[in-house]
């Protein structure tokens, strides 16, 4: 029989801290975790696993010197379970103004004053941007290759040809008739086409 093979330090510490807590009654985080529990419970028990474990975070410090950076991971898996996308705004507004908040204000107390902060992972929206960026740049690219190395080019430049083409005469076409309509308009005001200059003396 194959023997279970050893769970890594991150998964038992993930294992422990996704064990429910139970805040204690004299907390000062209570009041900020009370109006949460009314309105979803699951973000509740978040809360009040977060509270522990990040003092308990805390003490394993020295044993475990990226154990913020572990802790972080594990919040925002908890987010990305309980937030299922950008257009679920009510659990998004409950997590931004209960867990987050709590996370700042464990940061502000005095036995552990701002030890670990809190990391966001990047948005949808900016790896989103990353993306079309990307895709955006390798099209042009790709167009530029073959834009240089095919029949393509030769029926763009004949087509942007064209269109200087039509501009050009069109623009002729304006000019002349204005010319046209200035000299007849001049024609019917001096009809003998000459200058008469009287000098007195």
């Amino acid at each position: 029989m194959a023997a279970a093979p050893q769970k890594s330090e991150k998964e038992r510490i993930f294992e422990a801290w996704d064990k429910p807590a139970v805040l204690d009654p004299y907390s000062p985080y209570n009041s900020l975790l009370t109006g949460l529990k009314e309105q979803n419970d699951e973000l509740y028990k978040i809360g009040c696993s977060l509270t522990e474990n990040y003092k308990n975070a805390h003490i394993m410090q020295t044993n475990n010197p990226n154990i913020c950076e572990l802790l972080n991971e594990w919040l925002n898996k908890k987010k990305n379970i309980h937030i299922k996308s950008e257009e679920d705004f009510e659990n998004k507004k409950l997590w931004n103004d209960y867990i987050e908040k709590l996370w700042i204000e464990l940061e502000k107390d005095n036995y552990r004053y701002y030890w670990c902060r809190r990391n966001f992972p990047s948005s949808y929206i900016a790896n989103a941007l990353a993306t079309s960026f990307t895709i955006l740049v390798s099209t042009i690219i790709i167009f530029f290759f073959i834009y240089k190395y095919t029949t393509i080019r030769s029926w763009l430049d004949i087509f942007i040809n064209k269109k200087i083409t039509l501009k050009q005469n069109l623009y002729d076409d304006i000019s002349n008739g204005l010319v046209e309509t200035f000299s007849e308009y001049s024609d019917s005001q001096a009809p003998n086409n000459s200058i008469n200059l009287s000098y007195s003396s």
